[in-house]
């Protein structure tokens, strides 16, 4: 049987089977909602407000509702089924949001240059966040910027999962729409009249446009089936780069605009990293420079100009939002620094949490960076151990440590409830959704497992016979790279313990990459010429025989080995 169902407040109607989800019918019609775990019923960000019909859901689906959210007839839709018409209400929190990402390091104030006549645009395509630059040709200089989600993240959180939905019928398709509508929103929003010195921003001054972006964006961008990189054999295509003209594969362009697309490396090492390369320049120094690119995939380069080394670690993407309780990207409403400090009153220990907030706005949830501050806070004062466990003195003593129950399984139908503790940061009466904000045992062994596998990554690196004391710079790399702060990325043990004057932030260096490119044929040389040399290591089959002894060590705070990080055992004195 067939139904109806409408989508406000874009009063978009879809037809739907009574075997199918609320949220499957929505993908499958374009209607994009935040689902990171691909529908599996485990994220429970998928949450639409039901105003008209009657359904029936899973049982497990009030498991990741608060009561307030069930009274206000909130559902999880992708354990909810039709069984009349229905009229569903999208809420802020449920949608993935056009608005610009919070980006300082490519903030431009009041419009200080415009484009004279024609005008490229860079474009960085991660796995959560597509950014780009739009670009006078004649000068070189940025007119403009903006950075959206994705859309690709309804169909899931990282790439292995998009690659596995590119096996369904139309998945293919579907992920191919999403980022070429994500890349047309970009430029609707970068090709406006006040941006050009003329007033005319007609598409036909669009004279070129640079694309770098993990191997798997670039082949699901071209409408290639991915399923190469998941056999992760390593193939001449991989280190190709595209040249071709942007209205075929759909990018809304002039005639005559051409696309370049930069090569990249490996089955899990795009352009990405290739272009973060050309923004540092570390293929052109005598120094040892290594790398580290934060985001959903850790992707890491080491080297010179006389050798270069690249490879990826499966970092997940704890730090960008999702595989946690309350995690959220990095916009308004997220809390990004976090302060925590000791409360003695009558003989008990309680705890008083400050908290800053993106926008300045009431907190909705923690970021990636508010993760990096608040692990190393509880770390610091005691509350949880070198584990990620609380420290069971605390349990019965502070009002901010409390039990929470949720139904777990990966076996549907056979769930069973666990218990795990969780430690409050913001009470329901401080935050905007009136739902606390807290982080799980859960969510600290998530990000444990997410900064394990960036630093064994790059210390297993090192192994070619350098030590990471030899290395003379560390550029952090990647929009959400700007926001880390070092201290506590060490204390975290994501980041080594060496000499900080060694640490340099670039932003996202994708993006300047593929501006460098945009801007200048020797560059897109140099690319080129990177692609072709560097050293692939494939971290996953444990390629030097010490990557998982590596990772293993790390998955502690800061590290199993306190001599790889002196000064976070002189906190510790």
């Amino acid at each position: 049987m067939e139904y109806k169902v409408k989508f406000k407040p874009e009063n978009r109607e879809v037809q739907i089977k009574d075997n199918e989800t609320i949220l499957e019918a929505a993908l499958k019609n374009g209607i994009h909602i935040n689902a990171t775990c691909q529908g599996k019923g485990v994220c429970g960000k998928c949450k639409l407000i039901l105003k008209q019909g009657i359904v029936k859901e899973k049982e497990k689906a009030d498991e990741l509702l608060t009561e307030e959210e069930i009274e206000k007839n909130y559902h999880i839709t992708c354990l909810t089924y039709p069984k009349s018409d229905l009229v569903f209400e999208i809420p802020d929190e449920s949608r993935l949001s056009e608005h610009q990402i919070v980006n300082t390091e490519l903030y431009i104030g009041e419009k200080e240059n415009r484009v004279k006549k024609f005008a490229g645009i860079a474009i960085d395509i991660g796995t959560t966040t597509v950014s780009a630059q739009l670009i006078d040709l004649k000068s070189g200089e940025v007119v403009d910027k903006h950075s959206i989600f994705n859309k690709q993240i309804t169909y899931g959180g990282d790439v292995l999962s998009r690659i596995e939905y590119a096996k369904k019928e139309h998945g293919l398709e579907q992920l191919n729409n999403a980022v070429v509508w994500t890349i047309n929103k970009l430029i609707e929003k970068l090709f406006i009249p006040e941006n050009f010195e003329s007033g005319n921003a007609d598409l036909k001054y669009l004279g070129k446009i640079v694309v770098s972006g993990n191997t798997t964006m670039i082949y699901l961008l071209i409408k290639r089936n991915p399923w190469e990189i998941q056999k992760n054999v390593q193939v001449d295509t991989f280190r190709k780069s595209y040249y071709l003209k942007a209205k075929k594969i759909g990018i809304n362009s002039g005639k005559t605009t051409d696309l370049y697309i930069t090569p990249g490396i490996g089955s899990y090492v795009g352009g990405d990293v290739v272009a973060d390369i050309i923004a540092t320049g570390i293929h052109k120094q005598k120094q040892i420079c290594l790398i580290i690119d934060v985001g959903t995939n850790g992707e890491i380069a080491l080297g010179n100009k006389e050798w270069l080394m690249v490879a990826s670690t499966s970092a997940g993407p704890a730090f960008e939002g999702t595989s946690t309780a309350c995690g959220m990207r990095a916009t308004t409403g997220a809390i990004d620094k976090i302060k925590i400090s000791q409360i003695k009153n009558n003989g008990n220990i309680d705890f008083d949490v400050r908290y800053g907030v993106l926008g300045n706005a009431k907190p909705a949830g923690i970021c990636g960076s508010g993760f990096i501050h608040l692990i190393p806070e509880l770390f610091l004062n005691n509350i949880i151990d070198y584990k990620g466990k609380f420290i069971k003195s605390f349990i019965e003593k502070s009002s901010r440590i409390r039990v929470r129950t949720a139904e777990l399984s990966d076996d549907p139908g056979n769930e069973m409830e666990m218990e795990t503790l969780e430690f409050i940061i913001a009470y329901a009466d401080e935050t905007s959704t009136g739902r606390i904000i807290s982080i799980t045992e859960k969510d600290i062994e998530n990000i444990i497992m997410t900064k394990a596998a960036i630093y064994a990554g790059a210390s297993t690196m090192t192994k070619v016979g350098i030590s990471l004391d030899e290395i003379e710079k560390v550029y952090i790399a990647g929009g959400f790279g700007y926001y880390m702060d070092i201290e506590k990325s060490i204390i975290l043990g994501l980041l080594p313990d060496i000499d900080r004057d060694k640490f340099k932030f670039i932003g996202n260096g994708s993006l300047e990459g593929s501006h460098r490119i945009l801007t200048s044929d020797e560059k897109k040389r140099e690319a080129e010429d990177v692609a072709k040399k560097a050293t692939y290591f494939d971290l996953s089959t444990d390629a030097l025989g010490e990557f998982t002894e590596e990772y293993m060590k790390a998955m502690f705070i800061p590290h199993q080995d306190p001599d790889r990080f002196p000064s976070v055992e002189k906190m510790l004195e």
